[in-house]
């Protein structure tokens, strides 16, 4: 499979399903899918397809989008606290995270 390329027509790809199936699951690749010479679909890991909507949702967050925006530029300005400090402000013991 790995001579096979990443953009392939519809019949190839039927006819190689399984092992296409196996080189996405197990070696990450992704394929594109043709019928008749135009992108019909694209077969990728499905953990992936997770993380895109998960960013697309927070993108599509307008309020959650600024704070993340106002963190980075805090960040950059080092206004930041350890993590023993936060623990601390909120009341939560470092021992007890490890249970």
């Amino acid at each position: 499979m790995d001579t096979i390329s990443s953009v392939l027509p519809a019949s190839q790809a039927r006819a190689n399903f399984y092992d296409l199936l196996d080189e996405v699951s197990d070696k990450l690749r992704r394929f594109t899918i043709t019928l008749r010479g135009k992108v019909k679909a694209v077969v990728m890991p499905a953990d992936q397809v997770e993380a895109w909507e998960e960013t697309l949702e927070i993108m599509s967050n307008k309020k959650l989008s600024a704070a993340i925006l106002r963190s980075e530029k805090e960040r950059k300005q080092g206004k930041m606290i350890s993590e023993k400090a936060l623990l601390k402000e909120l009341g939560i013991s470092p021992i007890s995270l490890k249970q």
